[in-house]
Formats: C-alpha cells, sequence, structure tokens
C-alpha cells in the first residue's frame, strides 16, 4: 500500500520539465551578472545558495544567488554595488534587512541577490549571510543519496503545520533547520520520531561543539559556526507545536498535515452570534502598518502586544485570550475580555503607617479629588478608595494607549491612526479573517 509521504512527494517535487527550466534560469543568471560583474570592474563572484543549490527545494521555488565581494571592501561600496547588480531582474524591489539585497523576477522565477563578503571560515565573517555559502558546502558535502527528498517531506509537513519559516512573523523552522534536522535523524520520520520527547532546553549538536550558552528553548548548534544557534527564531509555541504535531502525524498519518483546508472566514453575523454565546467582551485596536519589511514590523507589533497586555494587567483588567497580526495594510490587537468593566471604586495601597513617607502619602490623598474613602490602616499599612479613571478596558485604551511605547515605528502611525473598536464595531467583514483565525483554536490539519 502507497504511503502518504509517497504522494505527497508526487505532489512536492519538481518535475523533470520544471528542473531543466529551473537549471536554464540559474545559467542564464549566472552568466548575465558576470558580465555585469566584469562590465563593472569588480572582483566578485555570483554563487548559487539555499535549496536550489542543495537539492532540497519544492516546487515553485524562488532562486537565491548571492554574490561575495572580497572582505576588503568597504561595506557601503558592498551594498552599493550589490544593489546595482539586483537591476538586472524585473520588477527589482530593493529590501532592507542588515544590509540591502534586491527581489525581483528573472524569466519567470522569483529572484533574491544578496551581496554577501567572500569568507572560508565563519570566524572571517562580516555580515549575517556571510556564512551562507558555508552551509550550502556543509549540507552537500554531508546529505546521503535520497535524504534531499526527506528534507522535502519535512519542509512541506513544517509548512503544512504553519511552523516553517525563520522570520519573524512564523518564528519557526528554517529551510536549513530543516536539513540539519534530517542529517542529524536520516530521515523524515526519524525527525518525527526524536521530536516527539522534545523538551524545551534541547541541543543538538555536529561536529563543532557550542562555543557559548544559548538562551532559545531550541538550540541547534551550525555546525560551521559553534557560536550560532540555527533555532535561534524558533519560539516556545512553535516548537510545542511541532513536537505536538509529530506525535499526532506519527500515530495517524495524513495529507492534511501537509496540505490542511485553507481556514473559511466566518461572516459579521456568524461572528456575532459567537460573540454573544460567548458572552465577554471584544476589543480591537488598529493602526495603519508602517511601510516596512514584516521583519522590522513583527518584532515592534509584539512589543505594543505585550504593553497592552501589561496596561490592562496593571488596572485590574483580566483578558481572557488576545492576539495580534498585520492584516490588509493594518496592525491589529485583538483581546477578549473575561472582565471587561471595574467599579467606580478602587483600593489603592500605600505604605506601612510607620515609614517616614507615609505622612506624604496621607496628604496626598486627603487632599485628592479622586478619593471616595479613607485613607484608613489595614492591618499595619495604609490604604484609601479612590475613583477609578476608567471603568472599562475600551475607556482604558482610548485614554492611555498613545502613552505607552509601541516600537519606534507604530508610535508614529499611532499618532494619526489608532482606532480602538469595541464588540459590534469590532466586528466587521474587514477583520473577519483575523476574528476568524482568533476564535479558531484548531491546529491547521484538524480543519
Amino acid at each position: 500500500m502507497e504511503t502518504v509521504e509517497a504522494r505527497i512527494l508526487r505532489r512536492i517535487l519538481p518535475t523533470e520539465d520544471e528542473e531543466a527550466r529551473l537549471r536554464e534560469v540559474v545559467r542564464d543568471l549566472m552568466s548575465r551578472l558576470s558580465e555585469r560583474i566584469a562590465a563593472r570592474g569588480l572582483d566578485a563572484k555570483p554563487i548559487l545558495v539555499g535549496s536550489v543549490a542543495k537539492g532540497t527545494h519544492l516546487r515553485e521555488t524562488e532562486i537565491d544567488m548571492f554574490v561575495a565581494f572580497p572582505p576588503d571592501l568597504p561595506r557601503e561600496a558592498l551594498e552599493k554595488e550589490g544593489l546595482a547588480l539586483g537591476d538586472i531582474l524585473e520588477r527589482p524591489v530593493r529590501m532592507f534587512a542588515e544590509h540591502p539585497y534586491s527581489r525581483g523576477w528573472y524569466h519567470g522565477s522569483e529572484v533574491e541577490i544578496v551581496p554577501c563578503y567572500r569568507i572560508t571560515e565563519a570566524t572571517q565573517r562580516l555580515s549575517a549571510v556571510d556564512r551562507t555559502p558555508l552551509h550550502v558546502d556543509y549540507v552537500l558535502g554531508h546529505l546521503a543519496e535520497g535524504q534531499g527528498n526527506e528534507v522535502r517531506l519535512l519542509k512541506a509537513w513544517a509548512e503544512g503545520i504553519g511552523v516553517y519559516g525563520a522570520e519573524a512573523k512564523i518564528r519557526g523552522f528554517s529551510g536549513y533547520l530543516c536539513e540539519l534536522l534530517v542529517l542529524k535523524h536520516v530521515t523524515f520520520r526519524g525527525v518525527l520520531d526524536t521530536a516527539t520527547s522534545w523538551r524545551a532546553g534541547l541541543t543538538i549538536e555536529f561536529e563543532r561543539p557550542a562555543t557559548r550558552a544559548f538562551p532559545e528553548p531550541l538550540v541547534v548548534v551550525d555546525p560551521v559556526d559553534g557560536n550560532r544557534n540555527v533555532a535561534s527564531a524558533v519560539s516556545a509555541e512553535q516548537m510545542a507545536a511541532f513536537a505536538h504535531a509529530a506525535r499526532e502525524y506519527l500515530a495517524r498519518p495524513s495529507e492534511r498535515f501537509f496540505f490542511p483546508r485553507p481556514s473559511k472566514p466566518k461572516t459579521v453575523t456568524q461572528l456575532r452570534v459567537l460573540l454573544k454565546t460567548r458572552g465577554t467582551r471584544l476589543v480591537l485596536v488598529t493602526m495603519p502598518a508602517p511601510d516596512l519589511t514584516e521583519d522590522v514590523v513583527y518584532p515592534q507589533v509584539r512589543k505594543a502586544h505585550r504593553s497592552v497586555l501589561d496596561l490592562l494587567d496593571r488596572e485590574g483588567f483580566v483578558v481572557l485570550h488576545s492576539a495580534s497580526s498585520v492584516e490588509g495594510g493594518e496592525v491589529v490587537l485583538v483581546f477578549e475580555f473575561e472582565t471587561f468593566e471595574l467599579p467606580k471604586v478602587q483600593v489603592h495601597a500605600g505604605p506601612p503607617a510607620w515609614v517616614k513617607n507615609s505622612e506624604d502619602f496621607l496628604r496626598k490623598w486627603t487632599s485628592s479629588r479622586r478619593r471616595m474613602a479613607g485613607p484608613y490602616l489595614r492591618g499595619d499599612r495604609w490604604f484609601v478608595e479612590v475613583e477609578r479613571e476608567s471603568t472599562t478596558a475600551a475607556d482604558l485604551l482610548k485614554r492611555e494607549l498613545r502613552s505607552l511605547s509601541l516600537g519606534r515605528d507604530l508610535d508614529r502611525v499611532a499618532r494619526r491612526g489608532l482606532r480602538v473598536r469595541v464588540d459590534a464595531d469590532a466586528v466587521r467583514a474587514a477583520y473577519a479573517g483575523v476574528l476568524t483565525t482568533f476564535y479558531d483554536k484548531r491546529f491547521p490539519w484538524e480543519r
């Protein structure tokens, strides 16, 4: 009987025609780059990297092309010349990470052209991407015949369960990490078998041991650089999701893990019924998304999310569930409340009676217009009952949000476009997808 993996490979493996076209595009791209490099009088060399170079790519893959410059070239010149080479692409877009690179199209294939420094040892690196050609050499030197397909299965499976990608939006498993896991555990199922017993704090090493301690929940020491954790992007939640999905898949293998059903947004009516059925209150905080890469925006979105949660907690409002995302050109923070409204009176604790500054506390609150009762002693400590400035979570957010530190770029957009939407005003067609995901706690393969 044919296995699930055999059926999946037929769906994810590039066809012979696709492989032939890809090889032709790569040859032509390298030739064009070499011509452009020579025409500009540069000491540089194009290097194919990524999954295409290693034979671990899936269908409709992008091409990653690095251009290696000598280490003594100033960073400013590397960036300038690297971006100029990207002009050979169709519809080139300049991207800004640690240093700029270009993304565009070439003969129907999506391509990235990334400048880097030419090194032979990781200790020589001058920028974060310089190790990438060394990664290609390592994988090609250790990947056994047939293991490329095992990597492909792991990548497709990780993508299907929602944990594929090291970018800030996903905080999951990069392609290189998937390759290393297969090298360590031989097969796709070997990786999953091992993952069922993963625990936070796990360290996986190859020939080079770690040269320092790493704080992340999953540590996979880069075999070309003992100072780097290849799994540094993996969050504790994504690591746990990987382990749970591994147990579920091994118990009941299914193509759903690789190709889950797409989530269908609920209608506004359905969402409003759901909100009423749950008996909770809902608040959406929205603002325009800055025109920046996701790797820049998402850390700020998470910072804003934490700042709002901290504010709500300090003021006594209880959040049942919350989430954050960037959708439709907007940053969207979602909060479902267990305690949305609080009484007008609030107890405020002061110092013990014998502390020297207790007199300051008494003077302040005795003359305060917010005082409703007290100050009085409870045990040896002063307390005062005061009028709460905001009795609902929505009022608190409208009053305090702009004073929070949301992140450099979010602070800027919040000043001109911050909105706080409550209940029916929050349940709109524009946010149906966000709210459907928010309420649907199922894993992708369970849909």
